[in-house]
C-alpha cells in the first residue's frame, strides 16, 4: 500500500512546472566563464641570483616573470612564467605552470625537446642556465636602488 502512494508522490512532484528554478542560483555572485582568452598578463617579476659561496657577490644572471592566463570558457587563471636574459630584453625561455622549461629558440620559438620538469623553481633555472647544483641561486623581488 506505501510503495503505490509513494510512486503516485513522485509522479505528480515530476509533472510541477519548474521554470522558476535556476540550476545555477548563485551566478550572480561569482564571474563567469571568459567569452575569450583573456591575457597574458604581467602579474611579476623577480631576479634570478647565482652565487657560488658569499652572497655578497650575487650576479643577476636573468629575469622571471609570472604571468596569468584565462583561457576561453574558463574561470581559473592558469599561470605562466617567462625567462629573459640579464638584461630584461630578451625572451629566452618559458615554463609552463606544471614546471616545465623550455628554451627559445633564434626565431622565438620553443625548442623540442624541453629542458625538463621540474617541482622546485631553483632547480629547474639552475639546469635551464647550466648552473651547477651545488651553487645557490634565489629568485627575490626586483631591488630598484641596486
Amino acid at each position: 500500500m506505501r510503495i503505490p502512494l509513494a510512486l503516485a508522490c513522485l509522479s505528480a512532484a515530476g509533472c510541477v512546472d519548474t521554470a522558476h528554478f535556476r540550476g545555477e542560483g548563485f551566478s550572480n555572485y561569482y564571474r563567469g566563464p571568459a567569452e575569450e582568452t583573456q591575457g597574458p598578463r604581467r602579474v611579476e617579476s623577480r631576479e634570478i641570483l647565482h652565487w657560488k659561496n658569499d652572497p655578497r657577490e650575487k650576479k643577476r644572471v636573468g629575469y622571471l616573470h609570472r604571468y596569468e592566463v584565462q583561457p576561453k570558457g574558463s574561470r581559473d587563471v592558469r599561470e605562466c612564467y617567462y625567462i629573459s636574459d640579464a638584461s630584461g630584453k630578451k625572451e629566452i625561455g618559458f615554463v609552463t605552470a606544471e614546471g616545465v622549461f623550455y628554451r627559445f629558440d633564434a626565431r622565438g620559438r620553443l625548442e623540442e625537446p624541453p629542458v625538463g620538469a621540474y617541482t622546485v623553481v631553483t632547480t629547474g633555472l639552475k639546469v635551464f642556465f647550466g648552473i651547477p647544483l651545488s651553487d645557490n641561486l634565489d629568485v627575490e623581488p626586483i631591488d630598484p636602488y641596486r
